[in-house]
């Protein structure tokens, strides 16, 4: 335990720093026990330090402790919450998240933290009026806007979705994977229905998650689709190329550069490929035989005329 007399904000703040989670633990705890103002987030940071010593269920017991002496403490319940949320207790933390909105229904981070369980729990359509409720009282950060989008996109709101992976690009998103999740919107709805998504903003979306990750082979492979797509065929070639130098196996990319090569007209480099597509595809049993029946498709399609 910490010295009482010595317990306070900075030394609590140290022991997280260097990893010291048990005194982390202990001082946040004097300080709670000091009450005050300060009490309800002392006791609440005393709860996750524990999670992070490796002691959920002692941070919990403290929580609904704390909670039974004075209930509807809106910090304490969202602190239980996320407490049960990282021990996968999803659909208990859920009424708490809820009771939270109930008696402050702008408390911003709690409206992502329910916006963010229900996605978990396949609810998209749920989460969006939370999300854009967060985002109308300043909350409007870039994960935010990614949730947004993806809960749009789950509930087919293309153009909507497409709106709010723009902003969340704007203020900063740069994970690779959403942003290719994003650009992957353009090959998956049509050109009706999305919005502002042309081919130009796909591909800055797909160039900035190669800017960020240059090795990744679903981006370059992505860029090649789009390219090839828009008759650029110089540039989706160079695309794959990059794609297989990266991973030289990959059956999607070695399957749609054979096919490109044979559009082409290219037999023996289309022959070349379409033979390693087969041979990486045959170490799936599921996936042997059909790749044999396409292999035997491509090489008709490349039979000399007789």
């Amino acid at each position: 335990m910490a010295e009482p007399q010595k317990a306070n904000v900075a030394l609590a703040r140290a022991a997280e720093g260097r990893g010291d989670w048990g005194q982390a633990a202990s001082v946040w705890y004097e300080l709670y026990l000091r009450g005050g103002d300060g009490a309800a987030t002392a006791i609440v940071q005393a709860a996750m330090a524990l999670c992070e010593a490796g002691a959920p269920a002692s941070a919990q017991r403290l929580l609904e402790h704390e909670l039974d002496a004075r209930p509807d403490q809106v910090e304490v319940l969202e602190g239980l919450a996320a407490v049960m949320l990282r021990t996968g207790f999803r659909r208990a933390a859920e009424p708490h998240l809820e009771r939270v909105l109930e008696l402050e229904p702008d408390r911003i981070s709690t409206l992502l933290l329910l916006a963010r369980l229900r996605f978990e729990l396949g609810l998209e359509v749920g989460c969006i009026p939370l999300l854009e409720r967060r985002i109308a009282l300043g909350g409007g950060d870039a994960e935010t806007w990614v949730m947004l989008a993806r809960a749009r996109r789950e509930a087919g709101a293309f153009s909507a979705a497409v709106e709010a992976y723009r902003r969340a690009v704007e203020l900063g998103e740069s994970d690779p994977g959403r942003l290719l999740f994003a650009a992957s919107l353009y090959f998956e709805v049509e050109a009706e229905e999305r919005g502002a998504l042309d081919s130009a903003l796909a591909e800055a979306w797909i160039q900035r998650a190669i800017e960020v990750d240059p090795e990744r082979t679903d981006a370059h492979f992505l860029l090649g689709v789009l390219r090839e797509g828009e008759q650029r065929d110089d540039e989706a070639l160079a695309c794959y190329l990059r794609a297989l130098e990266i991973d030289p196996v990959e059956r999607k990319v070695l399957r749609r550069a054979a096919d490109f090569h044979a559009r082409r007209g290219e037999r023996d480099m289309a022959l070349a490929l379409g033979l390693r597509y087969v041979n990486s595809a045959s170490q799936r049993s599921d996936e042997r035989a059909a790749a044999e029946r396409w292999l035997t498709s491509l090489e008709a399609r490349l039979a000399p005329v007789q």
